[in-house]
């Protein structure tokens, strides 16, 4: 008997515990972004920068930033292409990045990997 009534406690603990973690909800923000550029080269390392701008709105957001990730390909002219993944912060409003890349490299292709969830600011969403 006791072990029904130990079992049927834990149960209604683990019940609880997951009832208030779907109660909470999670959201995560929208994100638009820009055509990104490039500087012109800086010599005498022969470098460039590569910048994105980017906007976020984590109205549905308990929190006013985060993370996410972008995934890139970058072409290079005399090596095989490689591809990585970065992680970024966001806060609402206006973003920008920036990262520097050398002459024979160029940013191909870009996209977002992964935007860590938000508690909702209406669990109702």
């Amino acid at each position: 008997m006791r072990a029904v009534i130990r079992g049927l406690a834990i149960f209604a603990l683990v019940q609880s515990g997951v009832t208030c973690a779907l109660a909470q909800g999670t959201c995560r923000p929208s994100m638009a972004f820009t055509e990104p550029h490039y500087t012109p080269m800086k010599l005498p390392k022969l470098e460039r920068t590569w910048t994105l701008a980017f906007t976020v709105d984590a109205s549905r957001c308990a929190t006013s930033s985060g993370t996410f990730a972008i995934l890139f390909t970058v072409f290079k002219e005399n090596a095989p292409d490689i591809e990585f993944a970065e992680t970024f912060n966001w806060t609402s409003d206006l973003n920008v990045i920036s990262k520097d890349f050398w002459a024979d490299e160029a940013v191909g292709a870009f996209k977002v990997k992964d935007v860590a969830p938000c508690p909702c600011s209406d669990p109702k969403r």
